[in-house]
């Protein structure tokens, strides 16, 4: 009984991953774009989607969405709770700029998987948003 449970999990679990390919037979751009924020989301948390964590109606999106913005910082990557939390320990993390670069890219994750395909921002707005952030990261910390 336990291993079906498990299956049916990771089954469920990777076809909310693929929602608009699952629930159409056409790929689309508006699928490529909600995917893209789930890696996006993944890398940011560490996570995988298909995390034990995620189930039933909780998913990763929905589990970032829930703790953004205030509570960003303890869902991220150890690695990225660590460039967050700076190496000038007199700057508190919401005023670091590691921390800003974070909360902009979850911000761009979360707008590429809106629900609705039509909410969703278009690839290049998200390489404009992307390249936006890389330039004012890069800029603060030179």
């Amino acid at each position: 009984m336990y291993i079906k449970q498990y299956v049916m999990h990771k089954i469920t679990a990777f076809s909310l991953y693929f929602v608009e390919y699952a629930q159409s037979v056409h790929a689309s751009t508006c699928g490529d774009v909600y995917s893209f924020g789930i890696v996006l989301l993944e890398m940011i948390t560490g996570k995988r989607p298909t995390d034990s964590k995620f189930e039933g109606e909780l998913s990763i999106a929905n589990f970032v969405e829930r703790n953004f913005p205030d509570q960003v910082l303890r869902i991220i990557d150890a690695h990225l709770q660590e460039e967050c939390k700076g190496s000038n320990k007199a700057i508190v993390a919401t005023e670091n700029k590691a921390y800003r670069c974070v909360l902009s890219l979850v911000q761009v994750a979360l707008a590429c998987t809106f629900r609705l395909p039509r909410e969703r921002m278009s690839m290049r707005e998200v390489a404009i948003n992307l390249h936006a952030i890389r330039k004012s990261y890069v800029t603060t910390t030179k």
